[in-house]
């Protein structure tokens, strides 16, 4: 089992000066904390992923599909389908769970 703060997550995302933080990889999952808007480029990952709005607010586009997000939020992403953060009024923060990962988003394998 592992046991992390997520104000301590956000505190090294913080002092880092990145925008993501790898917080935990097993064979079935991979989790992270990002920032946006973050610089990255932007492509479709090989996984399902589960975002968190952690803080912030803003839209996402996930395939042809336009979402409103606020603090408290879940947003599902198909894996292969293009997505991303805009128009966003305050930098959004949130936990990301990629399902059944065979290689890291941070391009690191297992």
């Amino acid at each position: 089992m592992t046991n992390v703060s997520t104000e301590d997550l956000l505190k090294t995302l913080e002092e880092d000066g990145k925008h993501y933080l790898e917080v935990l990889t097993e064979e079935s999952l991979s989790v992270e904390l990002a920032r946006y808007p973050n610089p990255e480029p932007k492509t479709p990952h090989k996984t399902d992923e589960l975002y968190y709005i952690i803080s912030g607010s803003g839209k996402a586009y996930v395939g042809n599909e336009r979402y409103t997000l606020e603090e408290g939020d879940v947003l599902y992403v198909e894996q292969g389908l293009e997505h991303d953060f805009f128009d966003i009024d305050e930098e959004i923060t949130a936990l990301v769970v990629f399902a059944n990962t065979e290689e890291s988003v941070l391009g690191r394998s297992h």
